[in-house]
């Protein structure tokens, strides 16, 4: 066999050795039963119309929401869902994109999650129609030119864009990510020509929808006002619906077209119901006549189409997405160093039309949330706790102040007393929990809940002698933290040389190389593709940086260590200065290092930063520093006088 034919039909092979298992999903089910019409190399071809299954009465039809939440903790709120829709028993399933986490680097990472995806909903009693999201077709690589999986996703989901044709209207599903970059979102003025084919032959007397991953009228640089609308406004569209912004709510109707937003089911929220962030089903009626109707289903209870408007989640979003809304100013310290009795300040700033009300309180456990107006809780708080990197059993003792109102466009400053005892090791940073609440147009109070940590200082007299073991901490709080428990650093004296020397042990379940030389690596550490620590040095004759490729490390013994410049060049280079001891064999896997640096001497050290940098080869990087980003742990000439 020639050389050159291998590859293709071990990709081949690849592709298809998942049917070698009776039990595991390959298709969607319309792919399987070849409703779809395929391309020579069994990929879905874009744009086709197909028929759905008749049905005698109106159609009812179901959409799933969004799922990703950048690990799998939804997939039991997506098993739920589909658990209701056997009660439910819809007409069809049809959904708004983002159906895996995608935004990986490995296709056989991408198929196992197809695989969990399509086993759930492999129960569904009827026809199930995928719509493209961003994370099912956008590459970990962040390249346009990656289609990759995008291809994949023609494979075993269907085409891109295409009509369905039901007994009673017509749902056309739109691609919004044809740039496949995430950035330059789009609608081409191909697609915009297919979609007035498809809406001429839709039957005008019976409701024609529009599904799409992104809501593209809300893009800048998408012209939908111009391109789009006046093209559904003429065919008579009733309703366009989209995802992605995991917030509920519904736009206001244009010339008689209903534009709505939908949640999330199984994706990631960190919010109140009330801001539209909670696990739900969408139902959708096609008919009697030229009619539709929508509403939304979380568990036991169904809500109006205008349970969050958008006006209200345009409230939310600004308390939330403002870091100026709160901001903490002051420094703790130590505890290490003895007792602490601090005043700290909270600065809160109220960027509304309306009085917002208050309150302050240490993070604590997470508690479910009541809807205010509604027979349901939220347990959204609860399923993100992460007491990873959230110390609930920290020394800090927050008083609680009283609470505070301010007026539409104030601000206030709220004094902060924090109390601690004299401990043995340095603490991770305390998280505050500040409530900012508001009445929306229904009168509800909504709360939006803004976590901020209290930066702690961070300094010893001696670099050399081992101790204490530092935290390797999350100062700032994110949704997107992982769920591994927290590194620690050390730093002492070579016995023999006097050279700084670290040890570092970290918890990380997957150790993830980017697999770029060296130099692309440097250039790139700020937003790298695997596991990397960087290390900062400040001595009496300058500031040094340093760089390790965590991810690299596949077996114990000695690994390099890299010195770059202020331009991201090569200054030197010691192959064997890092030490990997290794891993233990549980879950998570906890790996021990030991990092050399030559000829530089640990007493003359004053300041040192470590930056733990996780990416498990996928879009997201999660960052953890020895001390808050743009600080040091200092080794000062005389030892500050700790707080009393």
């Amino acid at each position: 066999m020639p050389t050159l034919l291998i590859l293709p039909l071990l990709f081949v092979s690849s592709i298809f050795s998942l049917q070698d298992d009776p039990d595991s999903p390959t298709r969607t089910r319309v792919m399987e039963d070849e409703r779809f019409q395929l391309d020579e190399d069994g990929r879905a071809e874009d744009g086709q119309i197909v028929a759905g299954t008749p049905h005698l009465d109106r159609s009812v039809l179901a959409i799933l929401p969004d799922r990703t939440t950048g690990d799998d903790r939804g997939l039991i709120h997506l098993e739920r869902a589909i658990d209701d829709l056997g009660l439910l028993r819809p007409d069809a399933v049809f959904c708004v994109g983002d159906l895996v986490q995608g935004y990986t680097r490995d296709l056989a990472d991408y198929d196992r999650e197809v695989d969990d995806f399509l086993r759930i909903i492999g129960d569904l009693d009827a026809d199930f129609w995928p719509t493209a999201g961003n994370h099912d077709v956008i590459s970990g690589e962040r390249n346009a030119d990656d289609d990759r999986f995008a291809e994949r996703y023609r494979q075993r989901f269907g085409p891109l864009h295409y009509a369905v044709r039901l007994e009673h209207g017509t749902v056309v599903v739109l691609f919004s990510d044809e740039s496949l970059d995430g950035r330059n979102v789009n609608i081409s003025d191909r697609q915009i020509a297919w979609l007035g084919r498809v809406l001429e032959q839709a039957d005008a007397s019976k409701p024609v929808v529009l599904l799409m991953h992104r809501p593209l009228w809300r893009i800048k640089g998408v012209d939908w006002e111009t391109r789009v609308h006046p093209l559904l406004v003429e065919h008579g569209v009733d309703a366009v619906i989209a995802g992605h912004f995991h917030a509920l709510q519904r736009d206001e109707d244009r010339d008689g077209v209903e534009y709505h937003l939908l949640g999330v089911c199984g994706g990631a929220i960190d919010q109140h119901p009330l801001t539209g962030q909670f696990n739900h089903l969408t139902l959708l009626d096609l008919g009697p006549g030229d009619e539709v109707h929508v509403r939304h289903l979380p568990v036991g209870v169904v809500l109006p189409d205008d349970f969050i408007l958008r006006a209200d989640q345009d409230l939310a979003y600004r308390l939330k997405s403002r870091r100026n809304v709160a901001t903490v100013r002051g420094v703790l310290p130590d505890p290490r160093h003895g007792p602490v009795a601090e005043t700290i300040e909270v600065e809160i700033r109220n960027p509304l039309d309306r009085t917002i009300s208050v309150s302050i309180e240490a993070a604590g456990p997470a508690r479910p949330w009541i809807v205010d107006g509604h027979e349901f809780v939220a347990r959204t708080s609860i399923h993100f706790e992460n007491s990873a990197t959230t110390d609930l059993q920290s020394p800090f003792r927050i008083v609680t102040p009283a609470p505070l109102e301010i007026e539409a466009g104030g601000r206030a400053i709220v004094e902060l007393d924090v109390l601690a005892d004299a401990v043995q090791s340095p603490p991770p940073p305390p998280e505050i929990r500040i409530t900012a609440s508001f009445r929306d147009h229904q009168d509800r109070v909504v709360p939006i809940v803004l976590p901020r940590r209290i930066p702690v200082t961070r300094f010893d007299s001696d670099a050399t002698d081992g101790t204490p073991g530092w935290p390797i901490a999350a100062w700032t709080h994110s949704v997107y933290e992982e769920l591994e428990p927290l590194g620690t650093m050390a730093t002492m004296a070579d016995p023999e040389s006097g050279d700084l020397t670290v040890e570092l042990e970290i918890t990380d379940d997957r150790l993830a190389d980017d697999e770029v030389p060296i130099e692309q690596t440097i250039r790139t550490r700020r937003n790298p593709h695997g596991d990397l620590a960087v290390l900062t040095l400040r001595t009496d004759e300058g500031t040094r940086s340093f760089l390790v490729e965590i991810g690299a490390f596949g077996i114990r013994g000695r690994h390099p260590l890299v010195e770059f410049g202020a331009n991201g060049e090569i200054l030197n280079s010691w192959p064997e200065a890092v030490v990997f001891h290794g891993s233990n064999d549980g879950s998570p896997a906890v790996h021990r290092f030991e990092i050399r640096v030559p000829e530089v001497s640990a007493d003359t050290i004053r300041g040192i930063q470590m930056e733990l940098a996780d990416n498990d080869r996928s879009y997201h990087t999660q960052w953890r520093r020895l001390a808050p980003r743009g600080a040091m742990l200092e080794f000062p000439a005389s030892t500050p006088n700790p707080s009393p």
